[in-house]
């Protein structure tokens, strides 16, 4: 037997996309990735391996849920590398009581793939969106603003979406404005007692309308009474505790934070008192032994004597709510533990004392309702006397009050004691509180039951809001401006509106269902995120505005020094070295330039380093004639645009050629060397964010604006090295006839003088003679 901690694999990308400068956050969309063992868990993986050599099956005993399955399924993938013959099964179970341990490793099931498919097409989605959206946003904001010049503006799918809630009931507090209205107010008092009356319009926001109906009033002075009517009520005992209404009422009742009250319940979980504390579930099953468990907690203090009635007769199946995730039972107490201190003890008791009221009878009252008019205007009053508590002897959490009302009978008349007209004003709605902000990440399907907590307590690390004394959460001005600009994008899917993560939530759901594939979720939501992402990089002066009034600074607006995305890389052809990559046209670091290199840097390192000469550069759609049969399949033709005056007389402008070493212009311009025994490309190998590891020369290409340069006499010249990378073969392109032939002629002893202006290859020889 060994154990895990947490997810054994890691996804990430590799070295060539992982350094922030090194590409276009928007290739992060379609660029590779690999999984592997996260280093930090190698020795834990070893010891796996090592154990599955021998063993015949597998049994993984992961929490039961989406998480639990994707370890499982992890776990299962590193053993099966080492042991391909190993039997993998899974055992199920919601405590860790001895009977339930018994129960899962006699009924083991197959792992569900569809929840390990589920948990992999969400990591990778979260990935490839955070990761581009976190770069584009740090790298632009931190070069415009000197406020967050240090600071790393993250932004995640679950994260901002939590923010726009914050900011939103942050901006309703701060542009309220209090409106005055009137009501008119009627008390009678008797000798049975005193009764308010709530007038049935409510209020109206009229002076005058408010002034003439209470002049009616007044007038008539007399009060009918129109209705009397007493009847049973019963207040509706609690549902089943899932994993939402642990945090908000933690939050709400005990002044615990939702992370801190999952981190106290996963303790409580791990010491075998209380069932698994992450589940969707409200209802019980049938077959669950509930009485059984009351009967454990007589032995806990202050809670036993209540569970003592209960088992002598007081027990109710408790109500049956609207989910059921078909993994786990709401949560609930499985054991007594009276020797708990501090928050654990306050959370222990909180899930015992919902579990007792889900198990009792609603509390029982007398309502009375009467309802009375004057001048045709309606009044009503309520009194209510509560008959018999149950559940609200142990729930103290809600609260029922009592109250009194005279005796009062069907068409009697009476003066009322008081009659007025009052005045009032709206007031502002309150900041939110950690239950309120975790129902609204609920409703709107943000997150999961077990994340919630995570993704608050992310936004607060990331100073995107701070949290009160009182648990109110405000959001900082960085916060704010974040949510404004992103607004003013003009996105109909705001990257800070609930739409987008509860649309993935839900393709994610459909997964586990069997309904959709995990390549099919991960394509469809990358397609709609990217479309979000491209338009926020085009429209970034929104962003970059609404930041500007928050933080109360300008923004530098210096083109040399705001950060600009690279060009994204365009595929050109498949890699001749690299198996499975792909050569690419891609900006140098800063956009100093470009180069052609592989997606599979730094296994590959094979790399094109285009010239200072060339001053544009783009992919074509069209296929290069020379190499339509190449078995890899053809390049790409490339569309260069030089610099006037930086290339030989007889070279276009403009040029379209093909990199994979079929063109002779661009070999020798681009100093591209022809493999032998293949028709793959050579190369100067280089790191894509360095200068070329094999170098001809301080600059790649020494044919460049020669001609404006002063001459350079040579008395001989040396013989051709071997690293030269001229290639002397005929050309049949038209623009380079003659050219390569000339390259070769070996000048006269005498013609010195005529080579002032000839420039020079790296390696010495006579590049162009006229």
């Amino acid at each position: 037997m060994t154990s895990v901690a947490g997810h054994l694999v890691e996804l990430d990308f590799p070295d060539a996309f992982r350094r922030w400068n090194a590409c276009n956050p928007a290739s992060l969309f379609t660029a590779p990735i690999f999984k592997d063992v996260s280093q930090k868990l190698e020795d834990v993986a070893r010891n796996i391996r090592q154990e599955a050599r021998t063993a015949t099956h597998l049994y993984i005993w992961t929490d039961c849920d989406r998480e639990g399955e994707a370890i499982g399924g992890e776990v299962a993938e590193v053993c099966r590398k080492t042991n391909p013959r190993i039997v993998v099964r899974r055992a199920h179970f919601s405590s860790v009581l001895p009977q339930e341990i018994h129960h899962a490793m006699q009924n083991p099931r197959d792992l569900d793939m569809r929840l390990v498919n589920a948990v992999e097409a969400r990591t990778e989605l979260d990935l490839r969106i955070g990761a581009a959206l976190t770069r584009f946003q740090t790298l632009r904001l931190q070069s415009q603003f000197e406020a967050v010049k240090e600071k790393i503006i993250s932004y995640g799918p679950c994260q901002f979406p939590t923010l726009g809630f914050v900011v939103d009931q942050f901006l309703r507090v701060e542009s309220f404005v209090p409106e005055s209205f009137w009501f008119i107010y009627l008390q009678h008092d008797q000798d049975g007692g005193s009764a308010t009356f709530t007038w049935k319009r409510g209020r109206v926001f009229d002076q005058e309308a408010g002034l003439a109906l209470y002049a009616q009033c007044v007038r008539m002075r007399s009060v009918r009474i129109d209705s009397v009517r007493a009847r049973q009520k019963e207040k509706w005992r609690p549902l089943p505790l899932t994993t939402v209404e642990l945090q908000k009422c933690c939050a709400k009742f005990l002044r615990i934070a939702p992370d801190a009250a999952m981190s106290i319940a996963e303790g409580l979980y791990n010491q075998g008192f209380i069932s698994y504390p992450r589940t969707e579930t409200d209802q019980f099953d049938n077959g669950m032994d509930l009485r059984g468990t009351v009967a454990k907690l007589v032995q806990q203090p202050t809670l036993g004597q209540y569970a003592q009635r209960l088992v002598d007769g007081g027990f109710k199946w408790p109500r049956m709510g609207r989910n059921n995730d078909k993994a786990h039972p709401p949560i609930h107490p499985v054991a007594a533990a009276p020797n708990l201190q501090g928050d654990a003890r306050r959370v222990y008791e909180f899930v015992t004392r919902r579990f007792l009221a889900c198990c009792s009878e609603n509390a029982k009252g007398q309502a009375t309702e009467v309802e009375a008019s004057i001048a045709g205007e309606r009044f009503s009053t309520a009194g209510l006397m509560i008959t018999e508590r149950n559940y609200l002897d142990i729930y103290p959490y809600d609260r029922w009050s009592e109250s009194t009302v005279p005796l009062y009978r069907q068409g009697e008349t009476f003066e009322p004691t008081m009659l007025e007209l009052r005045t009032g004003q709206t007031t502002a709605p309150r900041l939110l509180r950690f239950a309120d902000l975790i129902e609204a990440m609920d409703k709107n399907g943000i997150g999961t039951d077990a994340t919630h907590a995570d993704h608050i307590k992310k936004i607060i690390d990331r100073e995107y809001i701070f949290k009160g004394a009182d648990d109110s959460l405000t959001p900082s001005t960085l916060g704010i401006g974040l949510k404004e600009g992103y607004d003013a994008i003009g996105l109909e899917l705001s990257l800070c509106k609930p739409y987008l993560r509860r649309e993935m939530e839900r393709e994610l759901r459909r997964i586990c269902e069997g309904f959709k594939t995990r390549d099919d979720v991960v394509r469809e939501s990358l397609a709609l995120y990217r479309a979000v992402y491209m338009k926020t990089v085009s429209e970034v002066a929104h962003l970059e505005n609404a930041l500007s009034r928050c933080l109360q600074e300008q923004p530098r607006n210096d083109p040399g020094g705001v950060w600009t995305p690279m060009v994204e890389p365009e595929e050109i052809c498949a890699c001749p070295n690299a198996d499975g990559g792909k050569w690419a046209l891609r900006a140098r670091a800063n956009n100093a330039g470009w180069l052609i290199g592989c997606s599979c840097y730094p296994q590959c390192r094979r790399a094109i380093w285009l010239p200072d000469s060339v001053a544009g550069v783009s992919v074509s759609s069209d296929a290069c004639p020379g190499c339509l049969r190449d078995p890899q399949g053809p390049a790409k033709m490339v569309d260069v645009r030089f610099k006037p005056g930086s290339v030989p007389p007889g070279v276009p402008s403009r040029y379209s050629g093909c990199v994979r070493g079929c063109d002779e212009l661009l070999n020798e311009l681009f100093e591209i060397r022809q493999s032998r025994g293949s028709n793959a490309s050579g190369a100067a190998t280089s790191d894509f964010s360095g200068n070329p590891s094999v170098s001809a020369g301080n600059d790649r290409m020494r044919l460049r604006a020669q001609s404006a340069q002063p001459a350079h006499i040579v008395d001989s010249i040396p013989p051709q090295q071997p690293h030269c990378n001229i290639q002397p073969a005929p050309s049949s392109n038209p623009a380079f006839a003659g050219h390569s032939s000339r390259s070769q002629q070996q000048p006269s002893a005498n013609t010195g003088a005529s080579l002032s202006n000839n420039p020079l290859c790296n390696c010495g020889t006579l590049s162009i003679q006229r």
